[in-house]
């Protein structure tokens, strides 16, 4: 059952208050809203919040003083400050208060959303990290359990408690040297912890039971009199669950720093992609232009290739980036996988691969009948070449790799790296003849922040993060099993429940796809791709006319018609291509549209979908993908004959 947080809105502009409350409530927060900070300090008498959003500049209390209060009474509320007017003072005074963020208004509503379910999180594994550490120290404080005493090493005399936890009767004991039979000696060590004086240590050490296993103790030592001579008394306690309370604090720690390392590299991916898919694109687009004016024999058309490719690749660095950091656009659509692996089977990058290590032989065993699912081909060939590139660096000489699709149905679950629970799936298995995964590289092997690959010579790392998000955005799960004679990977995507025929792919020629003076309206911020879309619809025979935001776009559209528009995602300042589009079918409600993006998260292509806008093409595109996107929009007639 999903847990309902209850958000605290603290701001005096009662529009912005309530565009926010109502963003909230649309994502399924309950929402309490304060205009003034007396109002935010009743509210918070009377109720507990997950997070509060705070205006720094409120008529009565500084928000700065509003979030040092939450901090002080309740510090399980993450608190993000939200200013219009943001200046170094302000933002460094917020952070030494202990905010989780610092917001400057306008703010786009996904980096809200996504900053507010940041911060609960964030708080959480504080929370939890916080109470193992409270249970830790709960623990080192107990009783000890074990009380012997001995004289140079002889046991004495024991009590009970020491007898069950070693699994001993008192008369084995008694006359036994304790470093025979109780205490393994070489792994005695002292421990950095307070004593009085006349207590010897604290020491840890291995304890030895009547089995052989051994287990964590820690013990004390006293002299003391006893029958009328000194000896010593030792108090012994098994930290067996002090140990595993240190693993779980362990666990949390490193949980709670790859989230902030997560947070971090998502932040970073989103806020550069779209900016570096927009630089990519004149890298990709330009010299596709030129190769079609330049005769076959130009001197320099194979170095235009070269600056083309290493702008795609330059371009799949992001994509990876935006995949691990789980926001990257993934449209989903039915595919045949085995078509995908054939295609994969005769790419470029499969023949380098075969070219680097030649005594390695990759067989394809791929089931006839195989079923459709639903996916992103551009993930899904990435992951199966990722995973590829992956075994054939495992074995490194001579082997082979067996590539092999299958129909898979589960009735009950299967327990295996991951538990797959039941459904009908698809099949896609990776599997070498290697040395096999050592267990403590099999627990890490698809952090993006584990690699063992050598920089610049086997990739960046951040493959099999790659294939790890891609199968779970696809609601898919993986298996990995691996021995001394070899490794596994098997990915699981469920099954389409709408099996579709495969439409022939378009050929690459752009021939067919040419326009007929069609005007067409480009909206785009960014100058350069307002030119780089201009110079492509004019290749292609439109008529192209170009703005550099949504409110320029709606007033040319309420006095000049056009057959289709090419809309920014993105656009900062002013609305975003969504909100463009959806004033402009106010007025046109037949307009075609298409979408274009740099980066974009699913929830935005959703909503561009759910106004009636079918085809999304991602930044850096080609001059094919845009020609082929312009024509199934314009003319989608043509495809159905097709089909």
């Amino acid at each position: 059952m999903q847990i309902l947080h209850t958000v605290l809105i603290v701001d005096d502009e009662v529009r912005f208050s309530s565009s926010l409350e109502f963003l909230l409530k649309a994502e399924g927060y309950r929402v309490h809203v304060a205009n003034t900070g007396e109002e935010a300090l009743t509210l918070l008498a009377e109720h507990t919040f997950a997070a509060a959003l705070v205006d720094i500049n409120l008529p009565d209390i500084s928000g700065n003083l509003i979030a040092s209060r939450i901090g002080d009474a309740h510090p399980t509320t993450a608190v993000i400050i939200l200013t219009g007017n943001a200046t170094i003072d302000n933002a460094v005074e917020s952070l030494r208060r202990g905010v989780y963020d610092y917001l400057r208004k306008p703010c786009t509503p996904e980096r809200l959303l996504r900053t507010v379910a940041q911060s609960i999180q964030h708080k959480q594994l504080t929370r939890d990290l916080h109470n193992s550490e409270k249970r830790f120290r709960q623990l080192a404080q107990a009783t000890w359990e074990g009380i012997i005493i001995y004289e140079r090493g002889k046991l004495l005399q024991t009590n009970s408690q020491l007898c069950r936890m070693f699994g001993y009767q008192e008369q084995e004991l008694l006359g036994k040297q304790i470093f025979e039979v109780l205490l393994d000696r070489a792994t005695i060590r002292a421990m950095e912890l307070p004593s009085d004086p006349e207590t010897i240590g604290p020491f840890e050490a291995r304890g030895v039971r009547k089995d052989g296993s051994t287990f964590p103790v820690e013990f004390r030592v006293k002299h003391i009199d006893f029958q009328g001579r000194q000896v010593q008394v030792a108090a012994i306690r098994d930290v067996t669950d002090n140990e595993i309370a240190m693993e779980q604090k362990m666990a949390l720690l490193e949980k709670l720093a790859d989230a902030k390392r997560m947070e971090s590299l998502g932040l970073m991916a989103g806020s550069v992609a779209h900016d570096l898919n927009n630089i990519m694109a004149g890298i990709i687009t330009y010299p596709e232009l030129l190769l079609m004016d330049l005769g076959m024999d130009f001197k320099y058309r194979e170095e235009l290739m070269m600056i083309r490719e290493a702008g795609k690749r330059a371009a799949a660095v992001v994509n990876d980036l935006l995949t691990v950091a789980r926001g990257a656009t993934c449209k989903k659509e039915p595919q045949d996988v085995n078509m995908l692996l054939a295609e994969y089977l005769k790419s470029v990058e499969f023949r380098e691969l075969c070219q680097r290590y030649p005594e390695i032989k990759l067989t394809p065993y791929l089931e006839g009948k195989l079923k459709q699912i639903d996916c992103s081909p551009i993930h899904l060939s990435k992951s199966i070449m990722n995973l590829v590139n992956n075994a054939a660096e495992a074995i490194q000489t001579s082997g082979q790799i067996i590539l092999a699709t299958k129909n898979i149905r589960l009735d009950q679950p299967h327990h295996g790296y991951e538990t797959i629970e039941p459904g009908d799936y698809v099949l896609i298995s990776v599997e070498d003849d290697g040395p096999g995964i050592s267990p403590d590289d099999m627990r890490q092997i698809f952090s993006p922040f584990y690699s063992k690959k050598v920089m610049g010579r086997s990739g960046t790392g951040l493959g099999l993060a790659v294939v790890w998000n891609t199968v779970h955005d696809h609601g898919g799960y993986i298996d990995v099993v691996s021995s001394a004679k070899g490794s596994m990977f098997a990915l699981y995507f469920p099954a389409s429940k709408v099996q579709i025929p495969q439409q022939l792919k378009p050929a690459s020629l752009i021939a067919p796809y040419q326009g007929n003076g069609e005007r067409i309206l480009v909206v785009d911020d960014q100058k350069s791709q307002r030119e780089i879309a201009c110079r492509l619809l004019h290749r292609l025979g439109y008529k192209p006319i170009a703005v550099p935001s949504g409110e320029e776009a709606i007033e040319f559209i309420q006095t000049t018609p056009v057959d289709l528009i090419i809309l920014d995602m993105l656009m900062d300042p002013g609305i975003n291509g969504c909100e463009t589009y959806e004033r402009i079918i106010r007025h046109a409600p037949q307009q075609k549209a298409i979408i274009t993006s740099g980066y974009s998260n699913a929830k935005n292509i959703q909503r561009a979908m759910n106004l009636g806008i079918r085809q999304f093409v991602k930044k850096p595109y080609s001059l094919h993908e845009l020609a082929l996107a312009l024509k199934m929009e314009i003319s989608p007639e043509l495809f159905s004959e097709q089909a």
